[in-house]
């Protein structure tokens, strides 16, 4: 019996040392309201405290969850609060909601430009097809006119040539022109002048047969006239 009342008074003597470690423990690892507050995550929150018997606290956002409307902060649901803890606990909970949309939203974008990416890749892959097949073709019409080129280039100075050729000989007929046509100036003007003397000559012939023809009557008028 008096080992029983041993063990019953160890049992609450440690019964009662645990008690007082929990209340000390809960006193000094108490968080600091205000320290909490001033912290950097709620740093976006404004925290206000009413006066009176029964205070209450007022947390107010210091940013928009609406992009289209950056000015609409507001207050967050549940405001007022009883405690400044219920107010830090709301605004925790708020941020975390916030930034599980915001992250929702980039995730959503992410995929969005991730799906983006590869059309763009799909279409640029597309377009690089088609550019190597135009710059085949670009390439095969490039070969097709340089040929043409060279085969026009081979002609035309064949064509320089005869032309050259045909130039020489059209030099050596005008000179051939003016020649002859300078002896048929010449020839005219013998002409001419042969002209000139055949009437000449032939006004001196009819002259001389008509004084022949004269001398021939005479002729024969003395020849009658004799005995």
């Amino acid at each position: 019996m008096v080992n029983l009342f041993k063990v019953l008074s160890i049992v609450v003597a440690v019964a009662a040392v645990t008690l007082m470690a929990v209340a000390l423990a809960t006193y000094w690892v108490k968080p600091d309201l205000r320290s909490e507050m001033n912290t950097i995550p709620m740093s976006r929150y404004t925290f206000e405290q009413s006066g009176g018997e029964n205070p209450q606290w007022t947390v107010t956002r210091r940013f928009s969850t609406d992009p289209a409307n950056p000015g609409d902060r507001g207050t967050i649901s549940g405001s007022p609060f009883k405690s400044g803890y219920d107010a830090l606990l709301a605004a925790h909970k708020d941020l975390q909601n916030y930034l599980r949309s915001q992250t929702q939203t980039l995730k959503e974008e992410t995929e969005t430009l991730i799906a983006q990416r590869t059309t763009t890749e799909q279409q640029q892959a597309a377009d690089g097809e088609a550019l190597k097949r135009r710059l085949v073709s670009l390439d095969s019409a490039l070969k097709s006119a340089e040929d043409l080129l060279l085969e026009k280039s081979a002609a035309l100075q064949t064509l320089s040539v005869d032309s050259r050729t045909i130039r020489d000989e059209t030099a050596v007929r005008r000179t051939d022109v003016l020649r002859l046509r300078h002896e048929l100036e010449e020839i005219r003007t013998d002409v001419f002048r042969l002209t000139g003397q055949r009437r000449d000559l032939t006004e001196r012939l009819l002259r001389l047969e008509i004084e022949i023809h004269e001398v021939r009557d005479r002729s024969e008028q003395l020849a009658g006239s004799t005995p």
